[in-house]
């Protein structure tokens, strides 16, 4: 059988540091034999490229997720016999399919619960959102958005907070305007705010939606065009939520075209992840540092889309509890970052109940427990820990707080 990608969109589409390890997979169709293969590797890394062969002999554009609670990658695809999800777990390397078939090219999972989420176009001026849950195989309707005469979706155009509960979609609405739907999907009535997208020139196009959950940040690939839509290039900006302006946070230049379906972020280093097409026709991983609004670019496995970061480490030590505090909101203040020596948090709960500090590196070894009862104020010894990213995960009466810790 001939493998083809089913997608509503080709894969390239015109623009619709730190050396960090970043564990990504993806989906890459073989030709010998003719099946699709899971490849895992490290980012920017030529030695550490693997292929596993799946019955799949094509599959859905935009289904893929990744559940980092059990490490599954999720795809939805098509084999010579049946049809269905894909579950392949990176830990065993094994796969199985599964009878799970309505993710759309629309799809976001919940890392703190695990449930998956998908934005569908079933008639015009409507989409629906929905909820799976994999644990208890239930697929259910959470809601119906009504937009008057627009007609189907923009694909690659979602981001979770999974802090939050919240599913983010830039798309339009019947004005037209260029928007931000916020859906909040954890509570039990449906609803929905919708904010303008305030970008910088005339036309402007948002896919490759990713959240940063460390610092409650919205990223976008933002490609921009002139009054005649004439393309001007691209930029990874930030989407101020509420008020739905865009900040440029680094210009694309280099990349005139992008691999539609291969955006993703990794929570632990705050790396946006695309895979671009330069002026010199050549295809590369883009890794772009949102802390020093840099990149790197270079090696990426040859026709692997459906790419996601492998982000088990931040997930298992930031979702313990149901309790996540907004780190908009905190009173917690940690100085200096980065630190060498000692690190001071401020601001701590002070009712006389614990408070925990857990240090992880970002391979999820913790390398520093602390507990206090002694007031608002704490102050760790960090002496002994290399230089490099750590995450710092607060846990008290009033919940839990996860910050990046950089050791000089």
């Amino acid at each position: 059988m001939k493998k083809q990608i089913l997608s509503l969109f080709v894969l390239i589409l015109i623009s619709s540091g730190i050396r960090a390890q970043i564990n990504l997979i993806g989906a890459s169709a073989s030709q010998n034999p003719d099946v699709i293969n899971i490849v895992k590797w490290q980012a920017l890394d030529t030695a550490s490229i693997t292929n596993y062969p799946t019955p799949l002999e094509a599959y859905v554009f935009g289904s893929s997720v990744f559940d980092s609670w059990n490490s599954n990658y999720y795809i939805t695809g098509i084999s010579a016999d049946t049809s269905g999800l894909l579950t392949f777990n990176t830990e065993t390397n094994t796969n199985t399919i599964g009878a799970y078939r309505t993710f759309s090219s629309i799809t976001e999972i919940d890392m703190s619960t695990g449930k998956i989420y998908n934005l569908t176009a079933d008639s015009i001026g409507y989409f629906s959102v929905n909820e799976y849950d994999i644990k208890t195989g239930e697929d259910s309707l959470l809601g119906v958005i009504y937009e008057p005469g627009i007609i189907g979706i923009i694909a690659d155009a979602t981001g979770f907070d999974s802090n939050n509960g919240i599913l983010y979609y830039a798309g339009y609405d019947n004005s037209p305007n260029h928007c931000l739907y916020a859906i909040p999907v954890r509570n039990s009535d449906f609803s929905y705010t919708k904010t303008s997208l305030l970008a910088e020139g005339p036309g402007n196009n948002f896919t490759g939606l990713n959240y940063d959950n460390i610092n409650n940040t919205l990223y976008a690939l933002n490609a921009r065009f002139d009054s005649t839509w004439n393309y001007s290039g691209s930029y990874v900006v930030e989407i101020d939520k509420l008020t739905g302006n865009v900040i440029t946070r680094g210009s694309l230049a280099e990349f005139p075209y992008f691999v539609a379906g291969s955006s993703s972020f990794d929570q632990n280093s705050g790396s946006m992840l695309l895979v671009g097409i330069d002026t010199s026709n050549v295809l590369k991983m883009i890794v772009f540092d949102t802390y020093s609004n840099t990149y790197q670019s270079g090696f990426v496995p040859g026709n692997v889309s459906e790419i996601v970061c492998d982000n088990s480490a931040f997930a298992r030590s930031a979702y313990t509890t149901t309790s996540i505090k907004d780190t908009e909101t905190s009173r917690m203040m940690l100085y200096p970052n980065p630190a060498g020596g000692t690190v001071t948090l401020q601001g701590l709960y002070s009712s006389g109940s614990e408070t925990q500090v857990n240090i992880f590196s970002l391979s999820g070894q913790l390398v520093l427990q602390q507990s206090s009862l002694s007031g608002p104020t704490m102050v760790l010894d960090i002496s002994h820990l290399k230089t490099g990213t750590y995450l710092l995960r607060v846990v008290s009466h009033e919940g839990v707080e996860t910050r990046k810790l950089l050791v000089k």
